[in-house]
């Protein structure tokens, strides 16, 4: 989870997040000002990260279902989440979902130094990454017919 504000270091991030992902067939990229952060992309990866050009020019780049309004009816119809293949019923807001119960963590740590504060919010973060990912093993053993009268 990041908030970058810069096009360099949001770069820098999409770089660490595509390394690895050579062998997958499809990548897609929701974004929030997607249209504004493609501009370019294409020649600031030519500078910083060359060797991810292939996966930049096939990398689809769209726009979050809840942000999707705010933005012109081109934006609307070229970068929108529902007709992109592969990712049709995906609403590209995930990121957002936990910063409801988190916000509760700024009542904490603001009496805090840096460095406590630091850890207590990266317990957080790894702790909702937990959930997530034991959520995910425990939804696809529901969707097994092996395991259809396992009870979670």
């Amino acid at each position: 989870m990041c908030d970058l504000y810069r096009w360099g270091e949001n770069d820098c991030a999409l770089a660490r997040a595509l390394r690895g992902t050579e062998k997958l067939h499809e990548r897609a990229l929701s974004y929030d000002v997607v249209c504004s952060y493609i501009c370019h992309i294409r020649e600031r990866f030519e500078r910083s990260h060359p060797e991810l050009l292939p996966i930049i020019d096939e990398l689809k780049m769209l726009l979050p279902k809840l942000h999707i309004y705010a933005h012109k009816e081109l934006c609307q119809l070229v970068y929108v989440l529902c007709y992109a293949r592969g990712f049709g019923l995906v609403h590209g807001e995930g990121i957002k979902t936990p910063w409801a119960e988190l916000n509760i963590a700024g009542l904490c740590t603001r009496e805090m130094t840096a460095g406590a504060r630091h850890d207590t919010l990266n317990s957080l973060f790894n702790f909702w990454n937990w959930r997530k990912t034991f959520g995910m093993g425990t939804f696809s053993l529901s969707l097994s017919p092996c395991h259809a009268d396992y009870d979670f």
